[in-house]
């Protein structure tokens, strides 16, 4: 059982090291790679909950760059 709970830690830390971490990665992209990502995303039907959280993500940061008068996506 205390591996199982020291794994199910492990996890969410390194879940919570990524989601930090894509901020960055995120204001990095160039607007037209954020209209790309948007835009694969929104044509795929079945995707893996990775794939869900990143393209959440992405509309994320469209949000946010919207909010600066950006109107990227």
């Amino acid at each position: 059982m205390s591996d199982r709970r020291h794994t199910l830690r492990l996890s969410t830390l390194l879940c919570a090291l990524l989601i930090a971490g894509c901020g960055s990665e995120l204001e990095s992209l160039t607007d037209n790679e954020l209209q790309d990502r948007v835009y694969e995303c929104k044509g795929e039907t079945s995707m893996s909950p990775g794939r869900a959280i990143s393209c959440d993500n992405y509309e994320r940061e469209c949000q946010r760059r919207r909010k600066e008068g950006r109107f990227v996506c």
